[in-house]
């Protein structure tokens, strides 16, 4: 380890030194020149030890000034808080202005401390708000993945944008049902190899949900070759029946053409019902802890559901209140009434006249 030299100790050794050259020439004068000792030499003699003494004393000053400097710039360093060093008026020129040097020096690097923190703090509220918008980027990329299996992409932002998320709530309001069933299903696809099943089942849902979409239906479910879809959750709920009858007839359209893909690509042909019921029903998230769905259930949906059950392969079969709603613009004619479980009352039915064209609102 290498040993400490304090300046003011070389200084003082280096001028004690140098002042021993007049005495070794004084005694050189009188040992070898035989000078004689008067009055005069003794006060020389005196006048130069006097000499001597205060120029030692001065720079022993000086050296305990270098020693207060060095002492109170440490301490200066070394504090919790950085703080401007002060010297006595009577110290020299070049330690104050090494003092006022490291006041200047001390000064910028509290600046710089304070600049730093600042820009800590800031990248802290950055990382914070960075962190908060991926996260919602992470919620609304989830939010949309499972809007879009059951809405159109379209109206996907329209429902993220929507402060009240009145898609969303639980609640009880009128909406139109829909559903459509693939007419002796298991038959056919008895004799086909499953993936040529899936391949049908796809194309054949995809065509449908689209259409679906773009008559503002959200999809419900899938129940083996049976979709259910509802109308009215968006937009006003009193155009869900024109909307979801425009949507069936558009569906039979579509499904006349598909199967003239089908036979192209040698699948089997089939036909679809499809029972639509207007009335009062309960949206809401149902399910379990770990799975839910976003539904509607009640006696409207069963109506539905029978709806769809008697209608024939190319059908389209109403209730009351749909028919009631749309009659005014599209021909139909009375199917009878049904009986629906645990229903007390029996349901009056309509069928849509075969070669209708869509509606128009």
């Amino acid at each position: 380890m290498r040993k400490a030299l304090h300046f003011a100790y070389i200084e003082q050794a280096s001028y004690s030194l140098i002042g021993f050259i007049p005495y070794l020439l004084a005694l050189y004068l009188l040992i070898y020149l035989d000078v004689e000792i008067n009055t005069t030499v003794l006060v020389v003699a005196l006048s130069a030890l006097v000499a001597h003494l205060s120029g030692f004393m001065l720079i022993r000053s000086f050296g305990k000034q270098l020693k207060s400097v060095h002492d109170k710039t440490g301490k200066a360093i070394m504090a919790d808080r950085r703080y401007s060093i002060e010297m006595d008026a009577n110290t020299p020129d070049e330690l104050a202005g090494i003092v006022q040097h490291f006041n200047t020096m001390l000064a910028e690097s509290e600046r710089s401390s304070q600049n730093f923190q600042e820009m800590t703090a800031k990248m802290m509220l950055y990382a914070r708000d960075i962190e908060h918008y991926q996260q919602r980027l992470r919620e609304e990329g989830t939010s949309r993945l499972r809007l879009s299996r059951y809405v159109d992409d379209s109206l996907v932002d329209k429902i993220l944008n929507d402060e009240e998320d009145t898609l969303l709530q639980n609640t009880r309001q009128e909406a139109t049902i829909l559903f459509a069933d693939i007419r002796s299903f298991t038959a056919i696809s008895e004799h086909m190899a499953p993936e040529e099943v899936i391949g049908m089942l796809n194309a054949y849902f995809d065509a449908m949900v689209q259409i679906i979409f773009q008559h503002n239906g959200v999809l419900d479910k899938f129940v083996g070759d049976e979709l259910m879809a509802t109308f009215g959750l968006l937009g006003e709920p009193e155009e869900g029946a024109s909307h979801a009858l425009n949507a069936a007839i558009a569906m039979q359209g579509r499904i006349r053409s598909l199967m003239s893909e089908f036979r192209l690509k040698g699948y089997p042909v089939f036909d679809v019902g499809i029972g639509i019921n207007t009335g009062e029903v309960v949206i809401g998230s149902v399910g379990s802890k770990n799975r839910m769905d976003y539904t509607v259930i009640g006696d409207t949906v069963n109506v539905a559901a029978r709806l769809e059950q008697m209608a024939e392969g190319g059908c389209i079969i109403v209730g009351e209140e749909t028919y009631q709603r749309c009659e005014p613009l599209i021909s139909m004619q009375t199917r009878g009434e049904i009986q629906v479980k645990n229903r007390k009352t029996a349901v009056k039915c309509y069928q849509v006249n075969p070669g209708v064209i869509p509606l128009r609102g």
